[in-house]
């Protein structure tokens, strides 16, 4: 039951990922990605302070904080930043296609560090998907791969998976959500050296950009790694992450019903490859 429970947190965040990719790229039209980034850390780390002050600081030692600081800095404040970085050079389709082997790589970290389960039925699952995701951003001709955007990408991905194993590692005997508002706001605390940079962003903001900062901040960095987080919790990072890598197809599933935008062929492969891609993971 851990296991589908897992599942289910995790398409939770990739659906709220999905939502804040696209306004992450409206916000890049007014603002850099570093602004983007420091300002949605501030926020969701400021939106984690209510579930800290109910539940308290777990007992994590002097190694717990260590982790969990190296975690938050590489995950958010370095990670996150290089991905708006891509998106920014790339646009949102082909950045999104050149990470698509973080969860592989998350998959055999945990494998390797944490002896989390690294079955077949697991490993197709998670190539199910990553071809859905591959199938799908063929279709668009948005950006160029430009060599800056792809060592970004790259380096996100090496990045997020190293703090997702951390964070699997964080989570066991502690509260999920608790350490998905230590691992933000650690990468708020981190991020306090670029304020001086984004400084002319923040001034010539109008009340729009501010709206869809927050908003990118409450879905995807409060509530999209909160639900992350906890499925990790569940069912482990070698699960939870190429559940959670479904996010493009979400997003691709949801310009079709609220924007009008057409339902593919590719589209159509991607969501049945996506669907048999998760029922092997969660029965694995």
């Amino acid at each position: 039951m851990g296991v589908i429970l897992g599942v289910v947190f995790a398409l939770s965040a990739a659906l709220l990922w999905a939502v804040g990719s696209l306004l992450a790229r409206v916000s890049m039209r007014g603002i850099s990605s570093l602004s983007l980034n420091v300002l949605r850390l501030f926020m969701g780390a400021a939106l984690y302070l209510v579930v800290l002050a109910i539940y308290g600081l777990p007992p994590l030692g002097t190694r717990g904080f260590l982790v969990l600081v190296a975690s938050a800095l590489i995950g958010f404040t370095l990670g996150d930043w290089l991905f708006f970085e891509s998106i920014k050079i790339l646009g949102v389709s082909r950045a999104a296609l050149l990470v698509t082997p973080y969860p592989i790589l998350t998959m055999l970290l945990a494998h390797l560090f944490l002896g989390r389960p690294l079955t077949l039925q697991i490993g197709a699952g998670a190539f199910l998907i990553i071809l859905a995701v591959t199938i799908l951003m063929g279709e668009s001709s948005e950006g160029r791969l430009d060599p800056r955007g792809v060592l970004f990408s790259a380096g996100a991905q090496v990045l997020w998976a190293a703090a997702v194993v951390m964070t699997d590692w964080l989570v066991t005997g502690n509260n999920p959500l608790v350490i998905a508002g230590l691992r933000i706001g650690f990468g708020a605390l981190g991020a306090v050296v670029f304020v001086p940079k984004i400084l002319p962003d923040v001034r010539r903001m109008a009340a729009r950009n501010w709206v869809t900062v927050f908003l990118v901040a409450f879905l995807g960095t409060f509530l999209g790694h909160c639900f992350f987080t906890t499925a990790i919790k569940e069912a482990g990072s070698s699960i939870a992450a190429p559940a959670a890598e479904s996010s493009p197809i979400l997003a691709a599933v949801l310009a079709v019903l609220f924007l009008k935008e057409p339902f593919t062929r590719r589209l159509f492969y991607a969501i049945i490859l996506t669907g048999v891609g998760i029922i092997l993971i969660s029965t694995g």
